[in-house]
């Protein structure tokens, strides 16, 4: 009891102190006190520049757009995370991990890798990268420096535990591994067999993230790859009426329909946590999210076929912090995540709503 007092106290005495430094600068305080970001090069914001791989996008066009320049997001200005952060109230971008040199790491932390999977498998041949499992590796240096500073372990929990995490993974697991006949996935397992690989893997994987302190986790379903560019051109035999590759569609669907009864399975499992689902799929949709578009298959920089304008993924982003339908995100939306309290969260409460 009393190491909990006393926990609880280094903590709001570390919050109090962190907001004290966004008052003195005229700064807004954020709605969560970290937000971290798990995925592919939907959310990857430079971490591939530090890797050998061919798959960094640090030059031009990438980033016309961004006010740095070319960042190493596969935009032409900020990604879904971006947005996401900005939602929250953060006035700064979101670190990248890169070879773990960074320093603000209290305000959360961006591990997305270009080309990165759920299995260690994906991509492998494209050069290095950080898979999943090399994420959650580079999130456990993070969380144990965290816990240095604050002094212990039990109060960098009930730090973690009020921060927002998200995770996007999946896609190269198909466009860079099933979906390809340099791998001999597609030949080993049928669609069904692949989405239950992947998931039992993610359960792990997602396991491992709840037991490092996260509370809070979004996950992001697939997006309709097979309404990408690069896929329409390649499958021209296999198209829906709306021109999307319906064979690469129905396959991700599996994979997510197995996703939700997983997150379901987690909730009825960790009842002090939060597993939610972000519909990708359905916030993708031509009719919904693409409205105000000219061009609904083009993608960012001309140079590639996949990404996200900077203007898609603002109308990604404002859905998954803030849905327009129920079926955009359940149970909760990430802008009702950041309300939900767990017995740790008093002193967040307190220091960002009263003081």
């Amino acid at each position: 009891m009393e190491s909990g007092l006393k926990a609880l106290w280094v903590l709001s005495v570390v919050l109090l102190v962190s907001n004290w430094q966004h008052w003195t600068y005229g700064k807004a305080v954020p709605q969560v006190p970290c937000f971290f970001v798990f995925g592919d090069s939907l959310f990857d914001n430079g971490n591939n520049n530090y890797l050998n791989t061919p798959a960094k996008v640090n030059y031009l066009p990438y980033g016309i757009d961004f006010d740095t320049g070319a960042s190493g997001r596969c935009s032409n200005g900020l990604n879904i995370a971006d947005t996401i952060a900005e939602q929250l109230g953060f006035d700064s971008y979101i670190s990248d991990f890169g070879v773990g040199s960074l320093t603000n790491f209290l305000d959360g932390v961006n591990y997305g890798s270009n080309g990165a999977g759920i299995l260690d498998l994906t991509g492998y041949l494209t050069g290095e990268l950080y898979t999943m499992n090399i994420q959650l590796y580079n999130h456990n240096i993070t969380v144990s420096r965290i816990a240095k500073i604050l002094g212990s372990e039990e109060v960098a929990r009930k730090y973690l535990s009020q921060c927002i995490y998200v995770s996007d993974m999946g896609h190269n697991d198909y466009l860079n591994n099933y979906f390809l006949d340099d791998y001999d996935s597609s030949s080993k397992y049928t669609p069904e067999e692949y989405a239950q690989l992947l998931i039992e893997t993610y359960e792990t994987q997602l396991e491992k993230l709840f037991c490092s302190g996260a509370r809070k986790i979004a996950v992001f379903g697939l997006l309709r790859v097979g309404c990408m560019p690069s896929n329409i051109q390649k499958n021209p035999n296999e198209l829906y009426a709306s021109s999307c590759a319906y064979k690469l569609n129905d396959d991700v669907q599996i994979f997510n329909d197995k996703l939700q009864e997983l997150l379901r399975k987690l909730n009825k499992r960790h009842t002090d946590a939060v597993f939610t689902y972000i519909n990708s799929y359905e916030i993708d949709s031509d009719d919904q999210t693409n409205t105000g578009f000219t061009h609904t298959r083009k993608s960012c920089c001309e140079v590639e076929p996949a990404h996200f304008t900077e203007a898609k993924a603002w109308a990604f982003g404002k859905r998954a912090y803030k849905r327009q339908s129920p079926k955009d995100a359940y149970p909760y939306d990430i802008s009702e995540l950041v309300k939900l309290k767990f017995d740790d969260s008093d002193a967040y409460d307190i220091n960002h709503a009263q003081l």
